[in-house]
């Protein structure tokens, strides 16, 4: 039988103009895992006696990448059939309508797609609730490969937001960045790697890269993006 519930109860007292972290620890006996074929989602709420309350989904899942045997989801071998997605659509823009969202994921779904990137920058957080429900899994990329101050926040807020979403299963740093190749490059993908395991170690970081492949970030990222040169994929794998 699953078991669907879980709860506990703390008391702290928090100064004037204060904060403080409080930290908790619930059991679900048996959850139903969230897959491609079925994206169980669970919710979690917190509530204050005074009234205040926030509800967050989530779902309990694996996803683990091996180098010889691909990608295993929930311990089940999975080969990623996806695409590419920028945000805007056709005679609408950047304003997306979530219907057109939906119809979007919808079509993909129907194509035989169980996986998208959000090329090449942080997905509006009503399409990842809708990949959430549909099973369809995200590499979630940020827009902006820098460790400066704004680059980081970006990442921050994105890895923030989008954490507790069972469908985003990497992190992408960057998308054919001119630095990929450098050591200047690694430098900065090492710091912003940091940062995403400091606020999400459950996740793994990769990048799109169209060129130099086994120099700059290809030692720093976890995960291999290659872009069009598929021809160079089993030397690399090899080496």
């Amino acid at each position: 039988a699953l078991s669907g519930t879980a709860a506990d109860a703390q008391t702290l007292s928090i100064a004037a103009f204060a904060s403080v972290e409080l930290t908790q620890t619930l059991h679900v006996a048996q959850p139903r895992l969230w897959s491609i074929d079925d994206p169980w989602l669970y919710r979690l709420g917190v509530s204050l006696d005074s009234g205040d309350q926030a509800e967050v989904r989530f779902g309990f899942r694996d996803i683990r990448f091996d180098p010889d045997t691909g990608v295993w989801l929930n311990e089940k071998p999975i080969k990623l059939k996806g695409t590419c997605n920028h945000h805007d659509h056709a005679g609408v823009g950047a304003a997306v309508p979530d219907a057109i969202q939906r119809y979007r994921l919808q079509v993909l779904k129907d194509m035989g797609c169980n996986a998208i990137r959000s090329a090449h920058n942080p997905p509006t957080p009503e399409l990842l609730d809708m990949c959430d429900e549909m099973g369809l899994l995200v590499i979630d990329e940020t827009r902006m490969m820098t460790s400066s101050p704004e680059g980081l926040a970006q990442l921050e807020t994105l890895i923030r937001r989008d954490r507790n979403h069972p469908s985003v299963i990497l992190w992408s740093i960057g998308n054919e960045e001119p630095q990929q190749g450098t050591e200047r490059g690694a430098h900065i993908a090492r710091t912003m790697k940091r940062l995403c395991n400091d606020l999400d170690p459950t996740r793994l970081i990769t990048a799109a890269m169209d060129n130099g492949y086994g120099e700059g970030i290809t030692e720093v990222i976890d995960v291999m993006g290659f872009n069009y040169r598929d021809h160079l994929i089993d030397d690399f794998h090899a080496k």
